[in-house]
């Protein structure tokens, strides 16, 4: 059985085929009827797996270890062709929208795909290949810049994952001087990410004015095929969130002041839920593993036989180590198919919860990818893609005694709160991006101040004592979406509040609320996200009334988990 380090790895010959898709256009045009063009449709799905895969491959391998040569050389040689390769498959998704057997397609393969098709349309430019490429560099400059920042913490060297258990510490000197390191390892960085970030700016805006875009946030929403929403209902959405969380967690934070004995709670201290430390997982990495695949057997058959896949084919990355990309991710390898899960583990509760999160993505990717015949049919937006993995962060929580022992009831109680107050935060990053491309001229000073006013919008508890690096508004370059994901950021916030609803139905009744769990995870993106969501009985975020009863409700929830505590 081939685990992932024995995973042989090509190099794509992109020429051939772009050349193989020309010919597909032609057979496209040529079919005679809709048995032919299925038959060379799926050929060609099965012919991207490949490429997918490849340059899946080779995007962990680099992530893995940002200073390795080799694979750096091939994320440049995947950056530079494959713009042109999408340009040519704007023509192939063209041939098969005017083919007359579209209606066919569509009633087999659904309507989401042939509108995605169709607004993929405008995306796909010549005149945007240099910007392209240049944006992937810039990507691939930003990752190994933050990847290989150090500090020094106690003696020792520490990249930002390293320093975090010392964040969390009980003692507030260690908390301190591990914050001290965290802030003067992004101050020290910040005038490269500065000079990154401007061009990043400058290129996509750019990019959205070749195409005619009325700004680089018009396309991005296109581009993240927000056919359901705009931006003006994000803005309302992020008032709601300002209105009916915000303050909820300002109480509740007063209560973590006055329970931690502080004249003021500092951001070090926020994630210091009690006195005498938080939770932590107890085990080495091997362990805990072994402890998440006996929690994966007991929550359902699929579950126990998605994660059996999973660790026999050693398909996991997690530990901290110098050079690798910062946070965790899960990526497919559709040609196995299999999914792939990338983490930072530090020894803290974050290595559950990352792991949970991401083992809900690669659930989903291992349900959708055995139902369903296409691989574009497979992954939904990410409004709808954080619900499975957020939500099985939720699910597991009868399992959680297995990781923490007699801490399990203080792992809950801060999981459940940490889920909660970091909504505005999620909303502070959104309202901030839509400013910087809004006002794409704005120096990196201006930006923070930016970050400095939203701050104190959505989390005015927020301190940072006498730093001056973050207190004039330095914390915005700490989050990798903003530089590598654009607007990539609210769909974690619209994904709690759906995750939140099952958490809560998950109290009332476990298994319908797991069954309708399956149908979404099933469901992939073969509808759109509203329709997904009301395949999954949940109520949209959007509505009147949705967020305001979650928080009523999760309010109370707490309010009950720390009396019992």
């Amino acid at each position: 059985m081939e685990k992932f380090s024995q995973m042989s790895y090509t190099r794509p010959d992109l020429a051939a085929y772009e050349a193989e898709l020309k010919v597909l256009i032609q057979k496209i045009k040529d079919a005679k009827s809709w048995e032919e063009l299925r038959a060379q449709w799926l050929e060609m799905d099965k012919n991207r797996r490949g490429l997918s895969t490849m340059m899946s491959i080779a995007h962990v391998r680099n992530t893995v270890d940002t200073t390795d040569e080799f694979y750096e050389g091939e994320m440049r040689y995947f950056n530079e062709n494959m713009p042109g390769i999408n340009l040519v498959m704007k023509d192939v998704d063209a041939a098969l929208l005017s083919s007359p057997y579209i209606k066919e397609f569509e009633q087999e393969f659904g309507s989401i795909l042939v509108k995605t098709m169709a607004s993929s349309q405008r995306l796909a430019d010549k005149r945007l290949i240099p910007l392209q490429i240049r944006e992937s560099e810039l990507t691939q400059q930003y990752s190994k810049v933050s990847a290989t920042a150090t500090a020094e913490f106690q003696g020792k060297v520490c990249n930002f994952s390293g320093l975090l258990k010392g964040m969390q510490s009980p003692d507030r000197a260690t908390r301190q001087e591990a914050f001290l390191a965290w802030a003067g390892l992004y101050e020290k960085i910040a005038p490269r990410l500065d000079e990154i970030y401007d061009e990043m700016v400058k290129v996509r805006t750019e990019m959205s004015s070749v195409l005619g875009f009325d700004s680089y946030t018009e396309m991005a929403y296109l581009s993240r095929r927000r056919f359901d929403y705009d931006a003006k209902d994000a803005a309302l959405f992020r008032q709601k969130i300002r209105d009916e969380i915000t303050p909820i967690c300002a109480k509740v934070y007063e209560k973590q002041r006055v329970r931690l004995g502080l004249d003021q709670l500092h951001w070090y201290d926020e994630s210091l839920v009690f006195p005498d430390g938080n939770a932590d997982p107890e085990g080495t990495k091997e362990e805990l593993l072994q402890k998440a695949l006996e929690m994966y057997r007991e929550l359902s058959p699929k579950t126990g036989e998605f994660f059996q896949f999973m660790m026999e084919r050693e398909l996991f990355d997690l530990d901290s180590k110098p050079g690798k990309r910062l946070g965790g991710y899960c990526t497919s390898l559709p040609s196995i198919p299999a999914p792939f899960i990338f983490a930072n583990f530090n020894g803290t509760a974050a290595d559950i919860d990352v792991l949970t999160h991401e083992a809900g993505h690669a659930f989903q990717n291992y349900l959708a990818s055995r139902t369903l015949p296409l691989t574009n049919q497979c992954f939904s937006t990410s409004e709808i893609n954080e619900i499975h993995s957020m939500a099985m962060e939720h699910f597991t929580y009868p399992w959680m005694d297995k990781f923490f022992g007699e801490k399990t009831a203080k792992h809950l109680y801060d999981h459940l709160w940490g889920a909660l107050n970091v909504l505005p935060y999620m909303c502070c990053v959104d309202e901030f991006q839509h400013r910087m491309y809004d006002n794409p001229t704005l120096t990196a000073a201006q930006r923070r101040e930016v970050w400095k006013e939203l701050e104190q919008a959505y989390m005015p508890w927020r301190s940072y004592g006498e730093n001056n690096f973050l207190n004039n508004g330095g914390f915005w370059m700490q989050k990798q979406h903003i530089f590598l994901y654009p607007f990539y950021y609210i769909e974690y916030a619209l994904a709690q509040i759906c995750a939140f609803q099952f958490y809560l139905r998950m109290l009332e009744d476990r298994d319908a609320a797991w069954a309708d769990y399956i149908r979404l995870c099933q469901a992939g993106g073969s509808l759109g996200y509203f329709d997904l969501l009301q395949l999954a009985h949940l109520e949209n975020p959007f509505r009147d009334g949705t967020v305001e009863k979650i928080a009523a409700v999760i309010d109370k929830q707490l309010e009950k988990m720390e009396t019992a505590l």
